[in-house]
Formats: C-alpha cells, sequence, structure tokens
C-alpha cells in the first residue's frame, strides 16, 4: 500500500484528484487532494511504525452541499483499501480557503508499515 494506489483509487472512482501544489486558481468544481503527512514510529521495540495520509477536500464557495458529497465519496471509495489503508478519525474542521475560494475539509488515514524496510 503507497501514495499512488490511494490517488489510483479516488480517480479511478470518478473524484478528479490532484497532487499538492498543482491547482492554485479558484476553485470551480469539487476536487480532492492527497498529501503524506509522515511517517512516525508506533511499536519501536517491534520496528511499527505508520505513515499518515491526508486527503483534502475542496469545493466552490457556492456549493457548500458538494464538499459533504466529496468527503463521503472519497470515504467510501477509500473503504475498498482496508486493513491497509485505515482510517484514523481525525476528519479536519471544515472552513473557508480564502486563496481558492472554497470550502475545504480534510480526513486522515494510516498505513501500518515495518520502519526497518524504510530507506
Amino acid at each position: 500500500m503507497n501514495y499512488w494506489d490511494i490517488f489510483e483509487t479516488l480517480s479511478d472512482a470518478g473524484i478528479d484528484v490532484a497532487l499538492p501544489g498543482i491547482k492554485q486558481d479558484i476553485c470551480t468544481f469539487p476536487y480532492a487532494v492527497v498529501q503524506m503527512s509522515g511517517t512516525y514510529p508506533y511499536a519501536v521495540s517491534t520496528g511499527l511504525g505508520y505513515t499518515l495520509i491526508t486527503v483534502h477536500c475542496y469545493a466552490p464557495l457556492n456549493g457548500f452541499r458538494q464538499l459533504g458529497m466529496l468527503i463521503e465519496r472519497v470515504k467510501n471509495a477509500l473503504k475498498g483499501l482496508e486493513p491497509d489503508l485505515r482510517p484514523t478519525g481525525n476528519d479536519g474542521v471544515q472552513l473557508i480557503n480564502d486563496k481558492f475560494r472554497a470550502h475545504e475539509g480534510s480526513v486522515q488515514y494510516m498505513i501500518m508499515r515495518s520502519l526497518r524496510s524504510l530507506p
């Protein structure tokens, strides 16, 4: 399980998904951005850790309901990657992003992994 598996799963589900930093204009349609949020030790004695993945969701200012629907579509699409990809329950606060003139929300997941296999 890796970043690209998540990206492709969302894309295959018909969700417009982008890499971080690609979309920089005013939001005119709902889309998601997949971001790696770091790798952390979990059980050092066993060499286990996890990587956090945050999926940021955006919808135009005149489409608040679209944000909620997009978040649900993301969650439903990523259920197919469980148990390798686990929801953390840390859903971000929905807010207004002034730079993109958009409603923004996020959902967070973790991928368990062996720290010994990381470069």
